[in-house]
């Protein structure tokens, strides 16, 4: 079959349009061990979705974990497995940068014997060139014993392709901490090498449960900080983990916080600046945010402007009032006109105290703040 039948039945699979047995026999073997170098020309198919393609079939083992790598220094590279049913092709894994970068990468386990389908793609519609496509057998995972982590001891680890595998394909290195119901922890990661991801949670009837997660919290960059009250005694688990598959050597910490001190709402005035200072031990919202409460006494029918800006963190900003000694919120504003600040305006409904909640949008966010309230009838 030539090139162009080739194609079209290639292209014919992508639809998930009925394929005759020739068309599929023709679209090139790929064997586990070997790497292919290939390229995406301005005569391959074009789907509806994404750009050129090849396809390539392989026999895979029921069981048997494969690794599949996709990567090209020409166009951002796409890469699907899939297999032909009845006429019928199911796209059964999909990855755009696992591979680092713009490369792609699939970590791929079939649940039954057969003929499987790789998929090189481009990801923009005009993206052509170079490429190479890799099979292999996926390392099998030789680091997953949780380790013993400490509070106040720092731990240095590696994440490494024989580490966990999530489902997102991304590896982790699991650890276990010893903690007091009511007990507050921070937990940071920290990594030169790759964007850090935490999760912290328990192990419950043999599998983990994540209780909470975070990506950026310890602020500009790409490390993590999250903060947690532990619910009850016990061992939790703490997973080291990375946004992309990435791999390198990080730093995990843990460490106690300081209790929560009592919040009182200090006064506003209209037309200007204050200053205050998010710190450990200050209130905290249910997502472990921080907050300050500043007041001020309206009047009905009375229009605010209020900013909340800080260099050091993504501001939160909300308007309420106390009920209950509960706070009731009325409006808030995560980004104002300029980035990560925030700007409110509000018409005060009747007359009486409002609470201002100056507070970061993410848990990790702490340092220095500037709060100003302006009326429009003072």
């Amino acid at each position: 079959m030539n090139a162009m039948r080739r194609g079209a039945a290639a292209a014919l699979l992508m639809a998930g349009a009925a394929v005759p047995a020739l068309g599929q026999a023709a679209i090139p073997a790929i064997r586990v061990g070997q790497t292919v170098n290939g390229t995406l020309a301005e005569s391959d198919p074009t789907p509806k979705e994404r750009g050129r393609f090849k396809a390539y079939r392989f026999e895979a083992a029921a069981g048997r974990p494969y690794l599949i790598t996709l990567r090209s220094g020409d166009f951002d590279a796409y890469l699907r497995v899939a297999r032909n049913m009845g006429g019928i092709t199911d796209v059964l894994k999909e990855d755009d940068d696992h591979g680092g970068n713009t490369d792609a990468r699939i970590r791929f386990q079939a649940t039954e014997a057969g003929t499987y389908l790789i998929v090189a793609q481009s990801l923009d519609a005009e993206g052509k060139g170079a490429f190479t496509l890799q099979l292999a057998d996926a390392p099998a995972p030789a680091n997953t014993d949780p380790r013993a982590i400490q509070l106040n001891q720092p731990v240095q680890g590696t994440l490494a392709e024989t580490d966990a595998v999530e489902d997102d394909e991304t590896y982790y290195d699991s650890y276990t901490i010893q903690g007091r119901a009511g007990q507050r922890l921070q937990v940071e990661m920290a990594s030169d090498s790759f964007d850090t991801y935490l999760n912290f949670g328990r192990m419950e009837n043999g599998q983990f449960v994540s209780k909470s997660t975070d990506d950026d919290g310890a602020g500009e960059g790409t490390n993590s900080r999250m903060r947690v009250t532990l619910e009850e005694d016990g061992a939790y688990v703490i997973r080291a983990n990375s946004v992309s598959a990435a791999t390198g050597p990080y730093t995990l910490r843990v460490t106690e916080r300081a209790a929560v001190r009592p919040v009182t709402p200090q006064a506003l005035r209209a037309g200007a600046d204050v200053q205050g200072t998010l710190a450990d031990g200050d209130g905290e919202t249910e997502d472990g945010a921080l907050y300050d409460y500043w007041s001020y006494r309206g009047a009905a029918g009375e229009a605010l402007t209020i900013t909340l800006t800080s260099s050091e963190f993504d501001t939160m900003l909300a308007v309420g009032r106390m009920e209950n000694g509960r706070f009731q919120e009325i409006s808030n504003n995560d980004d104002g006109p300029d980035g990560t600040n925030s700007r409110l305006e509000v018409t005060l409904p009747s007359a009486g105290e409002y609470i201002i909640r100056a507070s970061a949008l993410a848990g990790g966010g702490t340092g220095p703040y500037t709060v100003r309230l302006e009326s429009a009838n003072r």
